[in-house]
């Protein structure tokens, strides 16, 4: 079992190994579910709502093979991006 200690302003650092093994960097949501005997901490994965507005409409007439291909490119990008800046 992994600790860490509360601090003042009731923060938590979580270790090092959990966020590796479940992918968490600076800026990450994790969310907090009581439970009889504790506290369950949780990452929030993002929904589809979170991806809303990240795309240009495609020009009349795109291939919907085009269309897919940037598709893949704009996440990508912005994946790449969230990891490297949280």
């Amino acid at each position: 079992m992994k600790t860490s200690q509360l601090t003042i302003k009731g923060q938590v650092t979580l270790p090092k190994e959990l966020r590796e093994r479940f992918n968490l960097a600076p800026g990450s949501r994790v969310a907090f579910e009581e439970e009889a005997d504790g506290i369950k901490v949780r990452p929030v994965r993002k929904t589809i709502m979170d991806w809303a507005g990240t795309l240009r409409p495609p020009e009349p007439g795109l291939p919907d093979a085009e269309l897919r291909r940037r598709v893949k490119k704009a996440v990508a990008e912005r994946v790449g991006r969230e990891l490297t800046h949280g």
